[in-house]
């Protein structure tokens, strides 16, 4: 069984219904922000990881300017950071770990899951971009924040949950992978420039054509993120 995990009811109302494989696949509303997201994913695999074979996050981003990413693109996540979790200063943040993300075990989605994806991505030809992402507490309001982050992780995007499913996959040995879409440019504040229901209503098409072939396709081998 796959798991569909999604911050919010808005960004999977799209969502289309797969009567062929209904009994293998299941939706999870985490809530928003990586603690509530922690929480909800945690205690639903403690129920139930013994029928996942693997988790598919998915949901909207905030796309950092400078970083070749266009409203509306389709982004694969390959890795995710903890963006703003330490001291914040005048000038930037600095980081701060309490043994919770090791430099050595970083969050990368190196597993057999995110390749079958990127796999049927290229087979109906629809066009995505490859990109590290950020996961923060508070969403980037400002240009400036925005560039910062950008040029700290060379990552192409933030959301607000992907690094806690990431984790929490990794800790419960059950392979994830991240597929968002751009809704807005991080710049300073402007929702008038927002493309979200535009953006829901995309990566909802898009997960309508992955999801079925995942499940169609077979088992995952479990491992790491």
């Amino acid at each position: 069984m796959f798991l569909v995990a999604a911050a919010t009811d808005n960004e999977i109302k799209s969502l289309p219904q797969f009567p062929a494989v209904v009994d293998r696949l299941e939706v999870l509303v985490t809530g928003m922000g990586p603690v509530t997201t922690a929480a909800s994913l945690s205690s639903y695999l403690t129920l139930h990881s013994s029928r996942v074979e693997g988790v598919v996050n998915i949901g909207v981003a905030g796309a950092y300017v400078n970083s070749g990413l266009s409203l509306l693109d389709i982004c694969l996540a390959q890795q995710e950071f903890w963006g703003d979790f330490g001291i914040c200063l005048q000038d930037g943040i600095q980081d701060f770990d309490p043994g919770l993300h090791k430099n050595d075990t970083p969050l990368l989605f190196n597993n057999n899951l995110f390749i079958r994806v990127e796999n049927i991505l290229q087979a109906h030809n629809i066009a995505f971009n490859i990109a590290k992402f950020v996961t923060v507490n508070c969403s980037s309001g400002t240009a400036v924040r925005g560039e910062f982050l950008r040029e700290k992780f060379a990552a192409g995007c933030e959301n607000m949950e992907g690094a806690a499913v990431a984790m929490v996959c990794r800790n419960f040995n059950i392979p994830c992978v991240e597929l968002r879409c751009v809704s807005n440019m991080v710049i300073d504040r402007d929702t008038a420039k927002w493309q979200l229901a535009e953006a829901i209503e995309k990566i909802c098409m898009v997960a309508g054509v992955v999801l079925p072939e995942l499940i169609q396709g077979g088992s995952v081998p479990h491992g790491c993120c």
